[in-house]
């Protein structure tokens, strides 16, 4: 953590170290670099607390819907808990459109087409598009949005 209070990339990183996700290192780095730019709305290259509030809110989200489905406690949910977990988080209004998002999420999450995922792959699925795509469309919005006024 820098003097002023800020996290770098660097330090979240180590922070994130501590959530003990048991993933490959390629997919820790994808969290990791997904997370912190959804968080660092600014481009500083630096997070505030007040950055950083909003991210551990999604995360702390994620896990209790996960723990929620792990019904065996063994820290892995199959398929259909896998879509109560996107359900639980609300991720889509319709019926149909979250059980296509969620095939095709555990599909992308469970790479080594085990049947199963655990909640470090469900993580990594999350920030990479989920926050990864709601941080695109609030950008896009913010860019409508100056345009509007320049007009």
């Amino acid at each position: 953590m820098d003097l002023d209070g800020r996290l770098c990339q660097q330090d979240f990183y180590d922070l994130m170290l501590e959530l003990n996700l048991a993933l490959p290192y390629p997919d820790y780095q994808r969290f990791v670099d997904a997370s912190f730019a959804y968080a660092d709305a600014d481009r500083e290259g630096r997070l505030s607390i007040e950055d950083f509030i909003p991210l551990y809110k999604s995360i702390a989200a994620v896990r209790r819907a996960f723990r929620r489905q792990d019904h065996h406690l063994n820290g892995q949910v199959d398929r259909y808990d896998f879509y109560q977990v996107l359900r639980e988080l609300e991720l889509d209004d319709a019926e149909q459109g979250l059980q296509a998002l969620a095939e095709a999420a555990f599909s992308e999450a469970d790479a080594q087409g085990r049947g199963i995922v655990n909640f470090g792959q469900v993580l990594v699925w999350h920030s990479v598009y989920m926050l990864g795509s709601s941080r695109q469309r609030q950008c896009a919005q913010q860019q409508q949005q100056q345009q509007q006024q320049q007009q």
